[in-house]
This record gives structure tokens, sequence and C-alpha cells, in this order.
């Protein structure tokens, strides 16, 4: 993230900040609703249809572990990062007005923003993979349940 120099910068920061967060928090979103509809008083029962929704699901899921694994580590390490830095040394930064390293920490506690906003987008994308998995399971589930009940 950079941040930007002008008549008002705290605007232009969090302006860039917002539109930085942005695609991660629609994909948030669409994955969130995506896991609501499974449950809707409609929910796809076409099994072909479901199947392949189920593989690009499983798709996505897999290819996000490896990154979110990396974000987890990114966040631990930055985080603990900071609050080292916030114990020793930010007061002296503000009571010194060293604004280039307060723009810096600003900057960088951003970037951790972002992180875990992707890891908070990947995490969707596998909670509705496995959602769709259970229902995949629980329909086969009843379906067998229901061809045996109704055997003589």
């Amino acid at each position: 993230m950079a941040h930007y120099q002008g008549r008002n910068p705290m605007s232009g920061n969090l302006t860039q900040f917002g539109e930085d967060l942005r695609p991660h928090l629609l994909r948030l979103q669409a994955s969130l609703n995506n896991i609501n509809g499974l449950f809707a008083s409609c929910p796809p029962t076409d099994d072909a249809q479901c199947a392949e929704q189920l593989d690009n699901l499983r798709a996505l899921a897999i290819e996000s572990c490896a990154r979110a694994g990396k974000l987890r580590e990114t966040l631990e390490a930055g985080l603990a990062r900071d609050a080292v830095l916030a114990d020793e040394t930010l007061p002296r930064w503000v009571l010194g007005r060293q604004t280039a390293r307060l723009h810096a920490r600003a900057d960088s506690i951003e970037l951790l923003a972002a992180a875990a906003m992707e890891l908070a987008k990947l995490s969707a994308v596998q909670a509705e993979s496995i959602t769709m998995t259970a229902i995949v399971a629980r329909r086969q589930a009843v379906a067998v349940q229901v061809q045996r009940d109704n055997q003589p």
C-alpha cells in the first residue's frame, strides 16, 4: 500500500485501502451468499449441476490451501512484529512526530489487513466447498435411505 500526499492525505490513503480490499470483499460476499443460497427454499436439485459446481469449488479450495497457509504465516509474523514495535517504539515516534515511520507502519498494517481479508475470502471459498460437499453427502444418504425404506 502506498500512502498519498495531497490536500487530504487521510482520505486518499483510506480510499486506496478500500479499493485494494474491495475484490476480496466481493468474493467473500459472493461465497457467503452462495452458502446461504444452498439452504434457501429452492436449493439446486440437478445432480449434474451440483457435481459440476462442487468440482469447481473443490478445485478453488485445493488451490487456496497453500496460499492460505502462507497468509497465516505472514499475518502471525506481521502481528508479532507490530506488537513489539508498538510497545517499544511507537510512543517515541509519536512524540518525535516521525510521520514517515508512522506512515510506513500504517502501510505495513494495511498489508496485514489485506492479507487477513484475502485469508477470509479463501476460507469462505473452502467453507462453500465443504458445505456443498455436506449437502451432496446428505442427499446421497437420504436417497439410499428412501430406496431402502421403499423396498419390500
